[in-house]
Parts: structure tokens; C-alpha cells; sequence
């Protein structure tokens, strides 16, 4: 008898005061069947977000009257499992930045698209972490490239962990540095054992929450 294993549904909070606004992301999120939205909030560290202990929260960054640490704190008191996610229109690199030196799991801006909006959840549901690769890579590419730790980086994984925050695949990267694919490729999976992170969004996110570039 074939025994059929059933999807993990992905269970979210919303924690945005307009509910016009909560109602279209929820619309949007649960296109995909295996993604459901079991609660709103006005504000962060509620008592409905503490008893229903989602997987994964939103918080708009934008409707906060708190700062995003406050908020970002209130949200892991009372639901500790949680993965957050913090949704913004700013494209500010240090708004980015903050939020994930607060310890968010991602950051995303308002006019991503629906398909990576409801892509980001998975990763972030699944335990890797996501920062919107336009911030990150603008924010990268502007600041001055300093030599990595010696326990961390060699400077040719430094430059490549660059250019994946920039969004390159692993050709464009070898066209760039003039290597071939395969060589960047096993490159990748260095940084990604030495930064211990499961995903290529999560080398950005390293970059920016440990200050790999400044």
C-alpha cells in the first residue's frame, strides 16, 4: 500500500495595523496551498500571537509605534519559535541592517514580487534566512571591501560572497572573475559550510548581520 505523506502546512501571523493591507498579503500568501495565515495583530508581543505561536511572523516595519528592535524582541518573547520576517517599502540599506542585527530572520521590501514573496516564506519556514538581494547588493557594492577574518573568509570567497549578495548566478560569477563554473561552484560551498548557513540568501544576511563587508 502506497502511504501518500502529507505537506507541512506553513503557519503565519501578520502584525500590521491596516487590515486592507493584512487581508491583500494574506490573499496573496495563500495562493500557495501549503502556506495559511492564522491571525493578525495591530502590534508586536500580542496575546493572540503568543497563543497561536506561528511559524513564521510578518511585521511591517512601516506601521511599527515601536522600533523594529522593540518590536522584533516583543515578537520572540512571546512566541520564541518563531521565524520572523520584518516587510518594509524602505529600500535604506541601514533599515535592512538593523533589523537584521535585531536578529529578523529577513527582510523584504513591499514591491517584491508575488512568486518571491511566497518562495522567501518556504526558506524562511525551513530554517534558512532571506535579505532583499537589491538592498543588499547596493549596500555591498558601495561600501569599501575589507580583508575578511583569517578564521572566516580567504579574500577570493570574500569577493564571490559579494557577488552572490549582488543576486549572481554561479556562471555570471565565473564570466566576472574569470572562472570556470565549476570551480566557483565548489567556492560557494565553502562559504556556505564556513558561514554555516543552507542557502545562498543566507551568505548575504552574514554579510550584513556580522559586518563581513563595512
Amino acid at each position: 500500500m502506497t502511504v501518500l505523506l502529507r505537506k507541512r502546512t506553513i503557519r503565519v501571523f501578520l502584525v500590521q495595523p491596516r487590515v486592507l493591507a493584512a487581508e491583500a498579503l494574506a490573499m496573496l500568501l495563500e495562493r500557495d496551498p501549503q502556506i495559511r495565515v492564522i491571525g493578525r495583530s495591530d502590534a508586536p508581543g500580542s496575546a493572540e500571537l503568543g497563543r497561536l505561536r506561528p511559524d513564521l511572523i510578518f511585521i511591517d516595519a512601516d506601521e511599527l509605534e515601536v522600533d523594529i528592535e522593540a518590536a522584533l524582541s516583543a515578537c520572540e518573547k512571546v512566541s520564541p519559535q518563531s521565524r520572523i520576517c520584518v516587510v518594509s517599502a524602505q529600500h535604506r540599506p541601514g533599515a535592512m541592517q538593523r533589523a537584521l542585527a535585531a536578529k529578523a530572520d529577513a527582510y523584504v521590501a513591499k514591491d517584491t514580487s508575488p512568486a518571491a514573496f511566497i518562495e522567501l516564506v518556504h526558506l524562511v519556514a525551513n530554517g534558512d534566512s532571506y535579505a532583499d538581494p537589491r538592498i543588499a547588493g547596493s549596500m555591498l557594492r558601495r561600501r569599501a571591501a575589507r580583508p575578511p577574518e583569517p578564521s572566516e573568509l580567504s579574500s577570493r570567497e570574500h569577493e564571490i560572497a559579494r557577488l552572490i549578495a549582488d543576486g549572481l548566478s554561479n556562471r555570471d560569477i565565473g564570466k566576472r572573475l574569470t572562472l570556470s563554473e565549476k570551480t566557483v561552484k565548489n567556492h560557494v560551498s565553502h562559504i556556505l559550510a564556513k558561514l554555516k548557513v543552507n542557502a545562498r540568501s543566507g551568505v548575504a544576511v552574514y554579510a550584513v548581520r556580522h559586518g563581513l563587508v563595512r
